[in-house]
């Protein structure tokens, strides 16, 4: 799977372009962020990107959808040799939703980040991570909407959000 990001420099928010392969089809995940680097990634991989997966819809996450021109899906589907399939994950919006695709990557918009969770609905924001996301095998790659790359495995071992909520650590410390 090619994965490229992009960086908004103001709100340091995540857009993405997913392909299975080059010359295939592709998707994006958000688009707050500039998209020149994105296009430029299609035209290298020779990808034509066929939709958006929106992962929620807070201005910094949906800046630029109207210039894709594309359909925006915010549940499951398929694009592609792309298998996505859709996890509510609300807490930081109630439409909130995190996308999983062909097994290997979360996109999880502002539910979890490196070594953070996002706020909002804390309680909800909890059971997202813990009953939804830290669910997924380990080496499963989580691209967040903020931050950098990370995944399952390391935020469940280093997040220190998740060490208190599954008990790893006291509140507090």
């Amino acid at each position: 799977m090619l994965v490229e990001r992009s960086l908004h420099p103001g709100y340091l928010s995540n857009a993405y372009l997913v392909a299975d392969e080059e010359g295939g089809a592709a998707l994006y995940v958000d688009s707050g962020a500039p998209l020149e680097p994105l296009r430029a990634a299609a035209e290298q991989w020779r990808v034509s990107p066929q939709l958006v997966l929106r992962t929620h819809s807070h201005p910094d996450h949906v800046e630029h959808e109207g210039e894709l021109g594309l359909p925006v899906e915010t549940g499951a589907t398929e694009v592609g040799g792309l298998r996505v399939e859709a996890l509510p994950t609300p807490g930081h919006s109630d439409d909130t939703i995190a996308f999983v695709v062909n097994g290997e990557a979360v996109f999880t918009g502002d539910t979890l980040f490196k070594d953070s969770v996002g706020g909002g609905n804390f309680e909800q924001v909890r059971q997202s991570v813990m009953d939804v996301l830290m669910k997924l095998p380990p080496e499963t790659r989580v691209l967040p909407g903020h931050t950098d790359e990370t995944t399952i495995g390391r935020e469940w071992e280093e997040n220190p959000f998740i060490r208190v909520w599954r008990g790893a650590e006291p509140e507090g410390t």
